[in-house]
């Protein structure tokens, strides 16, 4: 351990008698290693050094992040073990979809979690998981070394330590759980006020999205739907007619409570799931009326917050740039970003500059499902594409119901796909899952046979 280190940690202990503690754990690593070969020390830096800085974008200053045999541990400076499991969930979240579409890491998994630990149980942790140096370079003789300064030092006798991770194992040491504080409880979310009969809408429902280029369902749209004459119809389309300015409001506040209500089932089965929370843009163009949506925004942790990505509904084409960009920002502080769903055939999109944008969407037109694609459409496709990465952004195509359609998309640069020919919606928003191109375009007989799910824990 660096000396900087030892003072940061020391720091992080002064007059503490038990702290928050996250601990990560790298799985299957010794089936990686055995598969790699000479390739191994390349994958087993890149698990360590993706790693680091993942945990590092999410940490605060005070907080410490250790390095040990087979994992990370995180020392956090403030107290609040609820806020530490969700951040040490979302991390493991991230790299867990990043390991999935990682070429040669597939099988890597983190596993996380977040407990308050006497400091004298962690300084036993950190103390049995680092590498220690046996030798004394004057007497040649072996002799323990903590792994401490003298300071920090408590009475045990810390267990001998072999050989880094580089044997491809894992050796994790558990701490005692505390009873009391064992799991945080969960964000609580006020009930949906809204009577029934005045809703527009059968249910709200989570419509998985594929990522066509790591080949995996990476989030969920939280959505209501519609049940008519045997068609579903969903999101703005449930609002019966010219739907106006309360409708939308609505709309929006069921959505974004169903969406916290999903992401608390999801996580009580013991996983993350990334999800996309629609808002219409009248919901958001005044002070007042955002100040009144963030209210129903407002009690999720901020760790959590990362797992909510919010789209902007119904941009109107005389929107004023400053307006738009003054909405994007005030948006950032509840989502990991934000994305805008647009008309198809839009390809002007320098409006939407600075505002921070990561995924541009837009709807299917049902011409393009019934009949393909043609030359003019898939070069719309293309200029879309360029747009967006103009703006440091990515593009998804929703109602997807024609695989010719699908891979047309796909050569055009498209990389995000949601609709009926992808996934069906689910009422649980699932964890990132691999499913393949081939798998999308000959389904089994059997719904879900063509997929492994990936869970995170």
């Amino acid at each position: 351990m660096s000396p900087e280190l030892r003072l940061k940690l020391k720091t992080a202990l002064a007059g503490r008698r038990s702290v928050d503690m996250g601990q990560f754990q790298f799985l299957n690593l010794d089936r990686v290693r055995s598969r790699a070969g000479d390739d191994w020390p390349r994958l087993r830096e890149k698990v360590y050094e993706t790693s680091t800085q993942f945990i590092e974008r999410r940490i605060g200053p005070d907080d410490v992040m250790i390095r040990v045999q087979g994992g990370f541990l995180i020392i956090f400076r403030a107290s609040d073990v609820e806020a530490s499991h969700l951040m040490v969930e979302a991390i493991s979240g991230e790299l867990n979809s990043f390991f999935l579409g990682e070429a040669g890491l597939e099988e890597v998994r983190s596993e996380a979690e977040a407990r308050d630990v006497p400091t004298s149980e962690l300084l036993e942790i950190v103390a049995r998981s680092q590498p220690h140096d046996h030798s004394n370079p004057a007497t040649g003789k072996s002799e323990a070394k903590p792994g401490l300064p003298a300071d920090l030092e408590t009475p045990w006798t810390p267990a001998p330590a072999t050989e880094r991770d580089d044997d491809g194992k894992t050796r994790w040491v558990e701490a005692p759980r505390p009873e009391a504080r064992d799991r945080p409880s969960l964000v609580r979310v006020p009930a949906d006020s809204s009577a029934a009969s005045q809703q527009s809408w059968d249910d709200i429902v989570f419509r998985p999205v594929w990522d066509s280029r790591k080949s995996f369902i990476s989030h969920h749209i939280c959505v209501a739907r519609k049940i008519v004459d045997g068609f579903a119809y969903y999101g703005r389309e449930t609002l019966s007619g010219a739907a106006d300015r309360e409708q939308h409001q609505q709309l929006d506040r069921a959505v974004a409570l169903s969406a916290q209500r999903g992401f608390q089932r999801a996580r009580s089965a013991g996983h993350g799931s990334m999800i996309i929370v629609p808002v219409h843009y009248e919901s958001l163009s005044t002070v007042s009326r955002r100040m009144e949506y963030f209210k129903i925004l407002q009690p999720i942790p901020e760790p959590a917050r990362r797992f909510f990505l919010l789209r902007i509904d119904g941009v109107p084409d005389g929107a004023p740039i400053a307006q738009l960009q003054e909405v994007c920002r005030s948006m950032k502080h509840f989502g990991a970003y934000v994305l805008v769903h647009h008309r198809f055939g839009l390809t002007q999109l320098d409006r939407f500059e600075s505002c921070g944008i990561g995924i541009f969407s837009a709807d299917t037109p049902p011409r393009l499902n019934d009949d393909g694609a043609a030359d003019k459409d898939l070069m719309t496709c293309v200029a879309w594409v360029s747009a967006a990465i103009q703006m440091s952004a990515e593009t998804s195509l929703l109602e997807i119901e024609n695989t010719a359609l699908l891979e047309a998309a796909i050569s055009a640069g498209v990389r995000y796909f949601s609709g009926q020919e992808i996934a069906a919606e689910v009422e649980v928003p699932g964890p990132p899952r691999r499913l393949s191109l081939s798998a999308i375009l000959n389904p089994p007989v059997e719904p879900g046979a063509h997929s492994d799910t990936f869970e995170i824990d």
